[in-house]
């Protein structure tokens, strides 16, 4: 039985509002940030295509999320508005090639198709399964509105945590005081992050057991 994959198609929200050198920047240090971080087990490597977007394929699917906002906490350090659109599509893939723009699939097409209509949803972290998955898409919406109030402080700290970080190496990094770090990092409400993360693989097995 063929396992199944997580294809990523993301794109950068506002991209116009800041210089072509900004937002290029932004988005290959991202790349950089995802290419080697150890926890992403990677299918095929994220990679730009249309300037301001990225595609990639996780090999599991219970990584997904925890990219998902890193990637979003990493673009929202930049500026109050800069941002990414994540559309997640889980599911097989049966041509998988060196490049994702090149691959296809029933996970590629799920995800193409949501980051075709995800601009008409309020959250900007979306997913599409084989099987409907309402609930799964309601927690995203609550998890919509602890993202969307970080600061580019707190999502710094969010961007460092998700990197395996602690407390003291998080103040140590953003030369500001212990105290400082724990109450940016209870301000992001990261109690709330990481316990959706560590119950996301339980909630995603509901919808990909066969």
């Amino acid at each position: 039985m063929k396992a199944f994959r997580a294809v990523i198609t993301a794109d950068m929200v506002n991209s116009t509002q800041f210089s072509r050198e900004e937002s290029t920047a932004w988005l290959e240090e991202l790349l950089v940030i995802l290419h080697q971080n150890q926890v992403f087990k990677w299918a095929l490597k994220p990679e730009i295509y249309r300037g301001d977007s990225f595609q990639a394929v996780l090999k599991n699917p219970d990584e997904v999320m925890r990219m998902a906002i890193l990637a979003r906490a990493c673009m929202r350090k930049h500026a109050p508005n800069a941002d990414m659109r994540v559309a997640i599509g889980i599911g097989h893939t049966e041509q998988l090639t060196d490049r994702p723009g090149t691959s296809d699939g029933e996970a590629f097409r799920l995800s193409g198709h949501l980051a075709d209509t995800i601009r008409q949803q309020k959250a900007r972290i979306g997913i599409a399964l084989p099987r409907p998955s309402e609930p799964l898409s309601a927690t995203l919406d609550l998890l919509e509105t602890v993202i969307e109030s970080w600061t580019s402080a707190q999502s710094q700290v969010i961007e460092a945590l998700l990197q395996g970080k602690n407390v003291t190496q998080i103040a140590e990094k953003l030369s500001i005081s212990q105290p400082a770090a724990s109450q940016r990092v209870a301000s992001a409400k990261w109690w709330a992050i990481d316990s959706f993360l560590a119950t996301f693989p339980k909630q995603l097995s509901l919808y990909t057991k066969r």
